[in-house]
């Protein structure tokens, strides 16, 4: 089965899909857990009301809200998980594999036990399944605690009681738990679709996936033969702060590692902006990094993030890239 590619059009055709079927699509929710089992299904209280939409459609009705409003604008825009470096208002699709796989818990999903009392105290965050048919989409929402209030029971909490045309203030025993007018996170077709990779860092492990896949490009550069010393490429990665291996993992799957190490080398030594870049071994002919800024030259050399303009000839520096649709 060929592997699906998620890009910002498909995005928006299957979230159109849901949205445009909204009557024919069930709701599901769970509370995720700290721990194994990481699900419990949510019940709702379902009674009909007669004058208003129960608790479930009001739900599913706010949701679909937020992925008509957020994910379908017009405005809205998408892009691969690896340049995340750019820190663009953009919603970033990451692909969960290897050792980054934060939600293979969904695939239990149908076989979990009901939500409890007691698996409030060791909740993470909940998540809710639209379902159309055999497909599903799934949408998570961090837990804060200003979401769950007074879950340690160290402050009195108060209800409204309305009783012979009075209103009184009663104790509230139970412990409440708000549910947001948000999506943290859509998980589509096995990727993640987020804005906020603050989130994945802190609390699902991105960090670690970052390094990986910036340690694979360190390789792939190594393997090129163009590199003297090597270990400087390690040494700007580990500095201290993800950004710079941010910055090494957006060029993962530049076209430029399609070339062979005499077509690179040739470019450095006779393009223009390259040629007087970087210094070069007397016996090897290979670019010595002697700072941490030699190498971002190296990063910037595989990103290509040059452009010039045909109409003026003049070349800009672009912080973001992406491919121009040709014209036909």
């Amino acid at each position: 089965m060929q592997e699906i590619k998620l890009d910002g059009d498909y995005i928006k055709a299957k979230i159109k899909e849901y949205c445009d079927n909204s009557m024919n699509c069930g709701l599901e929710a769970y509370v995720v857990k700290k721990d194994a089992p990481k699900l419990k299904r949510i019940l709702f209280w379902e009674e009909d009301k007669g004058y208003e939409k129960n608790f479930r459609l009001k739900l599913k009705d706010m949701f679909f809200e937020i992925l008509r409003e957020k994910y379908l604008d017009q405005e809205c825009e998408y892009a691969d998980g690896n340049l995340i470096a750019d820190n663009q208002d953009k919603y970033y699709i990451i692909k969960q594999s290897g050792n980054f796989y934060p939600f293979a818990y969904l695939s239990e999903s149908n076989s979990v036990d009901n939500f409890s009392d007691n698996d409030l105290k060791n909740s993470f965050g909940l998540i809710f399944c639209l379902r159309k048919g055999e497909e599903c989409i799934w949408l998570y929402q961090h837990l804060w605690s200003i979401m769950v209030p007074n879950k340690k029971k160290t402050s009195p909490m108060a209800r409204l009681l309305k009783f012979e045309n009075q209103t009184y203030f009663s104790e509230q025993r139970e412990d409440l738990l708000i549910i947001a007018k948000k999506i943290d996170i859509i998980i589509l077709d096995e990727h993640l679709i987020t804005n906020n990779i603050t989130l994945l860092q802190k609390y699902f492990g991105f960090n670690d996936y970052i390094y990986q896949r910036a340690r694979q490009t360190v390789e792939s550069i190594v393997q090129k033969g163009i590199i003297k010393n090597t270990n400087k490429l390690e040494e700007y990665i580990n500095r201290g702060k993800s950004k710079y291996a941010k910055k090494m993992m957006r060029i993962d799957s530049s076209i430029v590692f399609n070339l062979s190490k005499e077509q690179l080398m040739d470019r450095v030594n006779t393009l223009p902006r390259w040629k007087d870049k970087f210094i070069f071994d007397k016996d090897s002919h290979q670019i010595i990094l002697n700072s941490y800024k030699a190498v971002e030259s190296l990063i910037d050399l595989f990103d290509e993030r040059y452009t010039r303009s045909d109409v003026t000839n003049i070349e800009y520096d672009t912080d973001v890239k992406t491919v121009a649709k040709s014209m036909q």
